[in-house]
């Protein structure tokens, strides 16, 4: 009996209740991402949602002060922006990322020994940076971008689950750079990449050596490209009977859900340097 009342405390655990949801919304958007490489935002809304909703629910001795209420504004604010697509004015657009900003910048100012207050800023941080990464094609699918948000409005630090990860988080600055949504970016980036390593060899056996696509794509006929999971890396048209050189489109969903998994419950691995 005492270990069923151990265990069921650990169930109703806020935290534990919301790594459960997040891994049931990753692991139906990863079903999507295999099958289609497109993911429905309904699952991006139920995260963002589910997270405002835990954020204010959870919040530490239920002290709502005004910045407190304000960093959980801003998060709203931040899943409205990736996930209602939406053709304002500029002046529109500047009042709305301006309160947007004030959401987070006002409570780091007014209350910066606010232990929630910190360890919130993670959100905008990895907001900005995502988007970044996105336009600058570093993360190439919308749905991945608004994936990696969610996580950062979900888990803007490291998950503690029955005494996981393993490898322990510092409580320094070092632990805030390389939060929890930017190690799981890192590990998925590093899966993707091995990914392409079967392609290479491939690439290989087919002496098809031009360098360096024969890393990172393979060649086919177009007409096959057309109706394949795949993004052309030629602009221009191929003569009849070439193949053109094609990159795949990894499903990013999948390697971003075993990176929370393994994060979550191993650790981020650059803590033990």
């Amino acid at each position: 009996m005492k270990y069923c009342g151990v265990l069921i405390t650990a169930m109703i655990d806020p935290t534990v209740i919301t790594f459960i949801v997040l891994l049931t919304v990753l692991a139906s958007a990863s079903v999507q991402d295999l099958k289609k490489r497109e993911v429905s935002d309904t699952h991006w809304i139920i995260l963002c949602a589910f997270s405002v909703i835990m954020m204010i629910i959870t919040m530490p001795d239920h002290f709502f002060t005004a910045e407190r209420m304000m960093i959980c504004a801003g998060s709203a604010m931040i899943a409205f922006d990736i996930l209602y697509d939406r053709e304002w004015s500029l002046r529109l657009n500047i009042i709305f990322y301006a309160a947007l900003a004030a959401m987070f910048v006002i409570p780091m100012i007014t209350a910066s020994d606010d232990s929630f207050i910190i360890s919130s800023m993670t959100i905008p941080v990895c907001y900005v940076l995502f988007l970044l990464l996105f336009l600058t094609g570093a993360i190439k699918g919308g749905a991945d971008v608004k994936c990696m948000i969610s996580i950062a409005i979900i888990f803007p630090s490291y998950p503690l689950l029955f005494g996981h990860p393993l490898i322990e988080v510092p409580g320094t600055m070092i632990s805030a750079v390389f939060s929890f949504p930017i190690a799981v970016l890192f590990l998925a980036a590093v899966l993707s990449i091995l990914l392409m390593v079967p392609i290479a060899v491939r690439n290989i056996i087919r002496n098809d050596t031009e360098f360096p696509r024969m890393f990172t794509g393979y060649r086919m006929d177009p007409k096959d490209a057309a109706n394949s999971h795949v993004w052309p890396m030629d602009m221009g048209t191929a003569a009849d009977g070439e193949k053109i050189w094609v990159t795949p489109k990894i499903p990013f969903i999948v390697p971003i859900t075993i990176a929370v998994i393994f994060i979550a419950f191993i650790g981020n691995v650059l803590f033990m340097i």
